[in-house]
């Protein structure tokens, strides 16, 4: 049967609660998922925006009748406390609640390692309209070009190569604009109907299903802050030195859906640099308009060796065949 949206994972979460059990779901993380040949080739983690969209498949499987159909409007807070790795069994456990008019979804993802993340999400009925937004309203944010820092200039797609260590189908950044080092960074994303993850998508499929993937959205503009926080100490080889890891992710708020043709525009402002943990801020554009913004996104740099050594021993082929292609 063909999807009906769009989504970076293919695997389906199946309802696992029985009848008077609070929402559970189970996933299983394939080492075939789309995504791993592209995020951190050669050391395969199952991307933090996965995770995510996990959960939101989940919400969206175990509404509340009374709901109704609702959509996701906000992702409210996301911490993350450990990885995700090929072969892993994903279960979420859900509670939802009225939160006036809304919806409040909280979330625990945990695999057989214990707690992966705590996600709370914020949902509206289906036909609630977030309203117009316009770049005059996008928090105060320096257009490019001004600022009191000194720019770098403009960087190709070959240049952030040299920066990001993701590769073909999740490097997510076409071009930056401006990058004014420990200030902020613009970049584009050009969204096109010809990326893998429209491909499992059935004819009847109209505007609604081609929407780009919210995680995909929040993926991108943090591939930007990731440039921003990276510039300085650039490593495209996961396998050494330092790898840089979603912490949280809390006040994103998606005012509404993206179609393939639109071209993006991620303003990200530095907000603390603290050691190895950063923190930012911004929003997405489209033709002026803001179709996202983003309240707080903390970014930590762990060595590689950390991370390795928290890889599943059982599942080691599973993992070495994640990274073919």
């Amino acid at each position: 049967m063909a999807a009906l949206d769009a989504g970076p994972v293919r695997a389906v979460p199946e309802i696992s609660s029985g009848p008077g059990e609070p929402p559970r779901t189970t996933v299983q993380v394939d080492a075939d998922e789309r995504v791993f040949p592209g995020h951190y080739p050669g050391f395969p983690i199952f991307p933090g925006v996965c995770v995510v969209e996990q959960v939101r498949r989940s919400a969206l499987a175990t509404v509340p009748d009374q709901a109704g159909k609702v959509i996701v409007r906000a992702i409210e807070s996301t911490r993350f406390l450990s990885p995700v790795f090929p072969g892993d069994r994903l279960t979420v456990e859900l509670k939802w609640s009225p939160r006036g008019g809304a919806w409040r979804c909280e979330a625990v993802a945990s695999t057989g390692r214990g707690r992966a993340a705590t996600v709370r999400l914020r949902l509206v009925a289906a036909t609630e309209e977030p309203g117009p937004a316009t770049e005059a309203e996008a928090g105060g944010a320096p257009r490019p070009g001004t600022g009191t820092g000194t720019g770098v200039g403009a960087l190709t797609i070959g240049q952030i190569k040299k920066v990001l260590p993701h590769r073909y189908p999740m490097l997510l950044v076409d071009r930056v604009d401006e990058l004014v080092p420990a200030e902020r960074l613009t970049a584009v994303k050009a969204v096109t109907c010809n990326e893998p993850w429209y491909q499992d998508l059935g004819e009847e499929a109209g505007d609604e299903g081609h929407a780009y993937p919210q995680a995909l959205l929040v993926e991108s503009w943090c591939q930007a802050a990731g440039v921003l926080a990276a510039w300085d100490r650039p490593n495209p080889d996961v396998l050494s030195g330092q790898v840089m890891l979603f912490g949280s992710i809390s006040d994103v708020v998606l005012r509404r859906p993206v179609l393939p043709g639109e071209v993006l525009e991620h303003r990200v402002r530095l907000v603390r640099a603290l050691s190895d943990t950063v923190i930012f801020e911004g929003e997405c554009l489209s033709a002026g308009e803001i179709v996202m913004e983003v309240g707080r996104v903390v970014m930590a740099m762990r060595p590689a060796g950390e991370l390795t050594g928290a890889l599943p021993a059982a599942p080691a082929a599973v993992a070495a065949g994640a990274h073919q292609g």
